[in-house]
């Protein structure tokens, strides 16, 4: 199943390229003045090579067709370390997804495996410290390229829980809960070319939009959202439990953003975004 996308790219000879995020996170929860968390995104040829907050520093390692292959996440000062792998077909679709982690003082296990069945994608997750293995019982729709729908099975094949996502002008704006979490989650953008789109289509390659959504369930620093063409600007959740967020850019003459303000709803936690581009 190959997937078309749009280049982000501003022309073929001369690609728009990142060479650094610096992220400053202010949360005024416990601090009056607030408790600050700094993150620097260092890219090579657009493709991340290094994320670093505070004491920990996650590397980033491709295959020779220039996909995601591995990044390995150490603490300086701590033998912590964290190691996810990412492994294709032929066709560039993820078929694996394997993180090992310290989870107290067990060494866990994490494996995610995509198999692919016309327009479904079935997904099965086992962790090793689980008795009965299998976690996951996932099922994902696509059409025209794009997950339309996610579906998850208990183990007597009863559905729990169905999501339905909803797409306009190449953007995510909606997360519409039909079984289970019934909870609606609803985005607005701008009208300029996403940043964050921008990064995992250098990761992910061609398939990065039937990818980077069903990752984002396992990888923390991957939004389903990434996928949309335009940059997210408004949160807006349908319940109380979850917090709206808010956005607001600065945008250089291409069109790709320069600075991004977040400011969650409650006003505990601030986040100023800096891009900078080769």
């Amino acid at each position: 199943m190959m997937v078309l996308s749009c280049s982000l790219s501003h022309g073929q000879e001369n690609p728009v390229r990142l060479k650094q995020i610096n992220i400053v996170k202010t949360n005024y929860q416990n601090f009056k003045d607030g408790e600050i968390v700094n993150k620097t995104v260092l890219f090579k040829d657009g493709k991340i090579q290094t994320i670093t907050t505070s004491d920990i520093v996650q590397h980033f390692f491709y295959n020779k067709k220039g996909l995601l292959d591995m990044t390995v996440k150490e603490k300086t000062g701590s033998d912590w370390k964290e190691v996810v792998n990412y492994v294709y077909n032929a066709d560039n679709n993820i078929t694996k997804f394997t993180k090992k982690y310290q989870e107290g003082s067990d060494y866990i296990t994490k494996v995610v495996s995509f198999f692919y069945e016309g327009a479904r994608i079935k997904v099965t997750r086992k962790k090793s410290s689980n008795e009965q293995n299998l976690v996951d019982d996932i099922e994902y729709l696509v059409e025209n390229g794009i997950i339309v729908r996610r579906t998850s099975r208990d183990r007597n094949n009863q559905i729990i829980g169905k999501l339905e996502y909803v797409y306009s002008n190449d953007n995510v704006v909606r997360h519409r809960g039909l079984v289970g979490d019934k909870i609606s989650k609803t985005y607005t953008f701008d009208d300029k070319k996403s940043v964050d789109a921008l990064i995992v289509q250098n990761l992910f390659g061609e398939n990065y939009k039937v990818i980077v959504p069903m990752i984002s369930y396992h990888e923390d620093e991957f939004s389903f959202e990434a996928v949309s063409y335009n940059n997210e600007v408004n949160f807006s959740p349908s319940s109380s439990a979850l917090v709206a967020v808010s956005r607001k850019y600065k945008y250089n003459k291409l069109n790709f953003p320069i600075t991004c303000s977040q400011i969650e709803e409650n006003g505990i936690v601030k986040t100023e975004k800096t891009f900078i581009y080769e």
